[in-house]
């Protein structure tokens, strides 16, 4: 009997219309529903209302799950792409603010709010660095299960008790989504059929 491999590894149905199967598609789709400091903003006020005895304000819970599922995808993505060596466009430590290396397609994104502020310059040179280490800290099971207490936990009004470092939380957390933007950035070109609308960035 031939065995079926598994479907969805990317847990993307949970919150998109359908299997993504590719990993770069994921890291695509998840920067076409916030920006990079949108998504910063968000784990930086869930790790703190998981250790406040106030539930997580400027959201519905709905949408803090929802959020919760697409990081949670982009760590699985992340999972298959760590072991890249490094990414198809060169860039070297000279090119740290040269905007067409950071900067998105995306209308209300900027050179400021685009910029990679918690990467190390050999980590804004190959993002996929940054992957490897996320993963050596941690596996991506125990990440998964952090992901959903930090969010369960922001949204009940008792003191949450957090057996982690939320510092050391954030910071993994968000340069993953920072060495994610510039990969997006840098090598992806289309959101599933649709060529980016590249005439948008500020160069």
């Amino acid at each position: 009997m031939e065995q079926k491999l598994p479907t969805d590894i990317f847990n993307t149905q949970r919150w998109f219309d359908k299997d993504i199967t590719d990993p770069y598609q994921v890291v695509a789709e998840f920067f076409s529903h916030a920006e990079v400091y949108h998504f910063r903003s968000v784990i930086k006020k869930l790790l703190f209302y998981a250790e406040s005895d106030k539930i997580y304000k400027g959201k519905p819970p709905a949408d803090v799950y929802l959020y919760m599922r697409i990081i949670d995808s982009l760590i699985r993505a992340a999972y298959v792409l760590k072991d890249k060596k490094k990414g198809s466009v060169k860039v070297l430590k000279v090119d740290v603010f040269n905007k067409k290396y950071y900067c998105s397609h995306y209308k209300f994104s900027n050179e400021w709010t685009d910029f990679p502020r918690s990467l190390a310059l050999e980590e804004f040179c190959n993002p996929y660095q940054v992957f490897r280490k996320f993963f050596k800290y941690q596996d991506l099971e125990k990440w998964i299960r952090d992901l959903e207490l930090i969010t369960d936990t922001a949204l009940t009004p008792a003191r949450g008790c957090l057996m982690l470092d939320r510092l050391v939380t954030y910071f993994h957390l968000v340069k993953l989504i920072e060495a994610a933007h510039l990969i997006d950035v840098r090598e992806v070109t289309h959101i599933g059929e649709t060529l980016k609308n590249r005439s948008l960035i500020k160069l």
